[in-house]
């Protein structure tokens, strides 16, 4: 008589949200072909949006949205990385702290955030939204305002079957070209499509609009030449860093400022 193989336990899995809008989450459980074969591969310990009992112990794979805001988000965090074998921060929020960080650096946080909510007592400390890397180590990033369904369904198969995710290092205007779309830049209109991660699919600029940059900074972007090209369309320069900070959060502090030093000498 064959003795039964044991099964290989599930990998355990905790999908957690900071400040954000939760956008990333509603992605995965808006994927109504795919939730099923998601919950029967893996051991989901912790998705509060799909289950309202979470269990908080060891994990094989954490995703972690949103920016960190408050200081009990950053030791939410810390305790989820001490608890995880891998940690994704996944969408705009996650990965560059999203627009919530805007203004981030600029000295004004106290100031503003006193005018939104005035001399009250905060139940946490709120601190400058911060992008999950500048408070834990992180393995991978999926960015995306939201993040690509698709994308998001091939990061965890390949996670829950133990092999890396390939990195997607594109600018949208390599997916304006699959599309066949006319540069909106070479209609001289404002478009972020150079400078921006990809896997949204080039979605905007199919459809007549400009890329906004929602993807987050594409770390080979040159941003000086996108400077250049939008002020030679008339822009000024506070309108275009104002732009390209609405997504760019804290990871484009160190992509824009010695191209604006630059274009301003």
């Amino acid at each position: 008589m064959k003795q039964k193989k044991a099964q290989k336990p599930k990998p355990r899995v905790g999908i957690y949200g900071l400040t954000g809008c939760a956008g990333d989450q509603l992605v995965l459980v808006h994927t109504e072909d795919h939730l099923l074969d998601l919950f029967g591969a893996a051991d989901i310990r912790s998705f509060v949006m799909a289950s309202s009992n979470p269990e908080e112990g060891e994990l094989d794979v954490a995703l972690v949205e949103g920016s960190v805001s408050t200081e009990e988000e950053r030791e939410h965090l810390k305790d989820i990385r001490k608890r995880a074998k891998i940690l994704v921060a996944i969408g705009n929020c996650a990965v560059v702290g999203g627009v919530q960080a805007m203004y981030a650096g600029d000295g004004s946080f106290e100031q503003r955030l006193k005018k939104v909510y005035g001399d009250i007592e905060f139940v946490t400390p709120p601190i400058e939204a911060l992008p999950v890397d500048m408070v834990v180590d992180v393995d991978y990033y999926l960015p995306g305002c939201p993040v690509s369904q698709s994308q998001v369904i091939a990061l965890l198969g390949r996670l829950l079957h133990g092999f890396s995710p390939e990195a997607f290092p594109h600018p949208v205007c390599h997916e304006c070209k699959l599309n066949e779309n006319v540069c909106l830049l070479v209609q001289k209109k404002f478009c972020l499509g150079p400078v921006t991660m990809a896997g949204c699919g080039a979605v905007c600029p199919s459809h007549g609009l400009p890329c906004v940059g929602c993807w987050g900074p594409n770390e080979d972007g040159n941003f000086k030449q996108i400077f250049e090209l939008l002020r030679s369309f008339g822009m000024s320069l506070d309108d275009i860093t104002r732009r390209v900070r609405n997504f760019g959060g804290r990871k484009i502090i160190e992509h824009i400022k010695e191209q604006v030093k630059e274009v301003q000498e």
